[in-house]
């Protein structure tokens, strides 16, 4: 579990199925303090290439969702593509999911700026690595060590992406969470 202050201004999780969601301080504060789960801990993830250098174990797409924040790609928990033309990173969830938030941990000890404009989707297609999928947002922070909210609006799907559109670049994320509520059966 994890303590989470939103920005989204309304609760990150449908409190029945992730937990507890209190709201602090006086009816109109947009802040909500929710206890939520990070859904794509631990979950399969792929991306473009793998980022060669010290061996794959500190490029892998996995780095990316092991649960450690730490900006530091040396250190062995952030992904890292090659540089190519429009690189991509995708999580999958393993069922699909109500998305309200994406956060995105930046990459702190160099090369922060990479990230910027980076578009987050969500959906259930694989097709074109997902850029089929629903457009959550864009990561318009590119600062050193930042922590890039996306409000998702509830999106459905069970695969999110992170694509750098239009230029070519390397995609390095240190940690990429998700948060929302899973779907059971619509019928």
């Amino acid at each position: 579990m994890l303590f989470y202050i939103s920005v989204c201004h309304r609760p990150l999780a449908m409190p029945r199925i992730l937990g507890r969601t209190v709201r602090p301080g006086s009816p109109t504060t947009p802040v909500f303090l929710t206890i939520a789960r990070n859904w794509a801990r631990g979950r399969p993830a792929a991306q473009s290439s793998t980022y060669p250098q010290w061996g794959t174990v500190y490029s892998r797409a996995e780095s990316a969702v092991d649960g450690h924040r730490d900006g530091d790609w040396s250190h062995g928990s952030c992904s890292h593509t090659t540089r190519e033309r429009e690189p991509w990173w995708r999580v999958d969830l393993g069922a699909r999911y109500a998305v309200t938030a994406v956060v995105v941990k930046n990459r702190q000890d160099c090369c922060s700026e990479r990230i910027r404009g980076a578009q987050i989707h969500v959906g259930d297609s694989l097709a074109n690595h997902g850029r089929c999928n629903s457009v959550c947002g864009t990561i318009t922070n590119g600062s050193a060590g930042s922590l890039s909210i996306v409000c998702c609006e509830r999106r459905k799907g069970r695969y999110v992406s992170v694509l750098i559109p239009g230029r070519e670049e390397s995609l390095t994320l240190c940690e990429l969470e998700v948060y929302g509520s899973e779907l059971r059966d619509e019928c």
